[in-house]
């Protein structure tokens, strides 16, 4: 596997940044992760995407990396499931942390508000396509393997008419 490394402007890093979100939602949890990785481990965005780690998101906080992780699509792609909080043997609050860094993102103007609405929206909708979906797979015979794409395209009918 070929190791490709990115550079990291440690010296032009935001000291304050760490202390904003610590004055967040679940943010006097974020001093507590020593970086063990259970949360990237135990997320189904980080099952499906390698670049997605909470762990690697918190390290661009403590480095003060604001428009890094204030400017990243990666804080819009967790789930909120809070997997990664309940896996962690700190109690690192990843996705109330996450929260408080989306409201950052759009109050210091990385995402404007209609797009963080329709982010919102989307998300809702998918939680909504998710659920009718395995409820159409646990409603199947069980020795029949309908493929994914049916079981989506039933569900959106069932959703949308």
């Amino acid at each position: 596997m070929e190791h490709t490394s990115h550079e990291i402007p440690l010296l032009q890093g935001d000291a304050g940044f760490a202390q904003e979100v610590t004055e967040g939602p679940g943010g006097d949890t974020l001093p507590l992760c020593y970086q063990c990785g259970t949360c990237t481990g135990c997320c189904p965005v980080g099952a499906v995407d390698d670049a997605f780690s909470p762990a690697l998101i918190i390290q661009w906080i403590r480095l003060g990396l604001r428009e890094r992780v204030l400017g990243s699509p990666k804080i819009w792609l967790c789930l909120q499931c809070h997997r990664c909080s309940f896996s962690c043997p700190q109690g690192v609050r990843f996705a109330d942390i996450n929260g408080t860094l989306r409201h950052m993102a759009v109050r210091e103007g990385f995402v404007d508000a209609a797009t963080a609405e329709k982010l919102a929206a989307v998300e809702k909708d998918l939680a909504a396509l998710r659920c009718a979906v395995l409820e159409r797979a646990m409603g199947k015979d069980p020795n029949t393997t309908p493929s994914t794409d049916e079981l989506v395209r039933e569900a959106l009918r069932d959703l949308h008419g």
